[in-house]
């Protein structure tokens, strides 16, 4: 089973200050990507604002990444949805325009009562794309927080298409279980930025993080003071990975991300309800000090 080596960023979909999708920017954002040698690009996902999009927009999104990137980055795109019609069109629409895989965040209203169940809704799913590999996305915003190695090995030969999970949970314990579950045949991919050293220790070999739109080059670094034993250069990279993160969270999480895509050239000036918007100075500020950061 191929499994990924890198980093995977989860892009941002831009709109523009009336609400729009600017699908312009979207070439420019998979140039940023490449030049910072990341692998992927997870689509539609939680940076993405999937969620707060409509299926058309979805679709268009998914295409624009697909015209622009399909050959040059691994295209996971985030095909989960309330409604189960919605979720296999989107599903069914990634294997038709060629994206690499898909994933799913679990519905979080009326959420999967137990492992199996959540094993036949995926499937329920699936059944829209049934030639592309698929990745679970586990996070605790979902309030699904099933333990993922008994998830593995119930869903072993009964999700064809399983090949890893998006792991977005704070539980190396659990994360290291589920490297080696199974025979170790699943791809297992970190999905906590700040978390990164300890994945590393833990065994991973590759991550997907919003981070990495804008600072891929502070985690490539720290991957290789890892693998030199530099545990120095791992120190002052992580704290400013802390730091970094440190100013989304002051900033409001996604809001934050996208004002930091100003550092590449890339306006991304909104977000969708209910999230909020920055004012301009506080944009302005977002940017100014992620690159001050970098710069030390």
């Amino acid at each position: 089973m191929k499994k990924l080596e890198g980093l995977v960023a989860a892009p941002h979909t831009p709109f523009n200050a009336d609400g729009s999708i600017n699908f312009d920017l979207i070439p420019k954002q998979v140039e940023t990507l490449l030049k910072q040698k990341v692998i992927g690009a997870y689509i539609c996902g939680t940076t993405g604002e999937g969620i707060c999009c409509s299926v058309a927009e979805r679709k268009a999104v998914m295409k624009a990444w697909a015209d622009a990137a399909k050959g040059k980055l691994f295209l996971i795109c985030h095909v989960g949805a309330l409604s189960i019609a919605d979720a296999r069109e989107l599903a069914a629409y990634a294997e038709e325009i060629g994206l690499d895989a898909t994933s799913i965040v679990p519905p979080n209203f009326f959420k999967p009562s137990s492992i199996d169940n959540l094993i036949d809704y995926i499937n329920s799913v699936l059944v829209a794309a049934p030639n592309l590999p698929f990745y679970y996305y586990h996070t605790g915003m979902s309030g699904v927080t099933f333990d993922m190695e008994q998830f593995l090995i119930k869903a072993d030969g009964k999700i064809p298409q399983l090949a890893g999970i998006k792991f977005n949970y704070p539980d190396l314990y659990m994360y290291q279980r589920c490297i080696r579950a199974c025979g170790g045949k699943y791809d297992i991919t970190w999905g906590i930025d700040e978390w990164f050293a300890g994945a590393l220790a833990c065994g991973a070999k590759s991550a997907i993080g919003s981070t990495y739109n804008y600072a891929a080059p502070l985690y490539y670094g720290i991957w290789e003071a890892y693998k030199n034993a530099d545990q120095a250069a791992i120190d002052k990279g992580m704290s400013k990975v802390c730091r970094i993160v440190d100013l989304l969270v002051k900033y409001g999480g996604v809001v934050g991300g996208k004002a930091m895509m100003a550092i590449h050239g890339l306006d991304m000036p909104a977000v969708r309800p209910p999230l909020s918007n920055l004012t301009p100075e506080q944009r302005k500020d977002c940017a100014d000090t992620v690159v001050a950061i970098l710069a030390e």
